[in-house]
């Protein structure tokens, strides 16, 4: 490791490649929304080549070694060791701002459909029923693939614009998350949104937070509709609290909707459910929130003899 650590990283690292490796929402170009915070109109900018940044809103500004403190929300150790684990892997070719580009879902390996078989072992092993797992293979929402030996399932949507991948086992990936880290995911896009393009504005959106809770929400509502409910619903996710706020294609789908937001509940939930009951309804939809028991999610309540009860308008 070089003598002056902090000096080196800054000539290596720019502020676009820190915003990517930090997957955050939103472009790093000269005037842009600040990606640590909602932001309307435009109030951030990068400057100096990349190497600097400033939120005017806030005052906030420096070079990347700050950027990436305000992004962690640590300390300079903290900052040393995020970039010590990180910067002998990329390669920097140019230290100007890169272009803003359409992201573009970088998976690490062949996402696969499955068969009859897979469907039944995914079911059984999440305790879903297999109609509601065979409609979200049908609809899109659900794939599979094997990453280093290691079977996992996908969740994403037509738009293959936003994606989570998890492990069939269950257990954390060596982040120590259980999420895996994919490259290119836009979080201001909620898988399942895909499907309101043809429905109806009668047609309500159950918002779940997580791409788990999401595989239990269409479970209950598929449930719901085979009991004979007949409140149309389609349930969608927030992939992380990152997402703070939806594309403009995603307003213009969700806009005047009926929303219901299904939060874990706790103290992280708590904070989701309050920022986007005021961002959707600043929007145009109306919305309401369910409350679960303290310290349960969706998936905790997948076995409820009356899924009506999430369903009811």
């Amino acid at each position: 490791m070089k003598k002056d650590f902090f000096a080196d990283a800054r000539s290596k690292i720019t502020i676009a490649d820190a915003w990517e490796m930090l997957e955050l929402d939103g472009e790093p170009k000269p005037s842009c929304k600040s990606p640590f915070r909602e932001d309307r109109s435009p109030s951030f900018s990068i400057h100096s080549e990349g190497k600097g940044f400033k939120d005017h809103a806030t005052g906030d500004g420096g070079d990347v070694i700050e950027f990436i403190r305000l992004a962690i929300g640590g300390d300079h150790r903290d900052v040393r060791k995020w970039i010590a684990e990180r910067i002998g892997s990329i390669h920097i070719t140019d230290s100007k701002p890169k272009p803003a580009t359409s992201k573009v879902i970088q998976y690490p390996a062949e996402l696969i459909a499955g068969d009859f078989e897979t469907w039944k072992a995914f079911a059984k092993s999440r305790n879903l029923t297999f109609p509601a797992v065979h409609a979200m293979v049908k609809s899109g929402i659900l794939r599979f693939c094997v990453i280093d030996g290691l079977k996992c399932y996908v969740v994403t949507d037509a738009a293959n614009i936003a994606a989570e991948i998890r492990r069939m086992d269950g257990k954390e990936w060596l982040t120590g998350k259980k999420a895996y880290p994919l490259k290119g995911v836009k979080k201001s896009w909620m898988p399942g949104m895909d499907h309101l393009r043809l429905a109806p504005k009668s047609t309500a959106v159950f918002v779940t937070e997580g791409a788990s809770d999401l595989l239990s929400a269409i479970d209950l509502y598929s449930r719901y509709r085979r009991n004979g409910g007949r409140s149309s619903w389609q349930p969608v996710a927030l992939l992380g609290a990152g997402c703070k706020e939806l594309s403009p294609e995603a307003i213009g789908l969700i806009r005047g909707r009926h929303v219901r937001l299904i939060p874990d509940a706790d103290t992280a939930g708590d904070e989701m459910a309050d920022h986007w009951t005021k961002y959707l309804r600043k929007i145009g939809c109306s919305v309401d929130v369910v409350n679960l028991p303290r310290d349960t999610d969706l998936t905790d309540h997948l076995q409820t003899p009356k899924p009506q009860e999430f369903f009811s308008l």
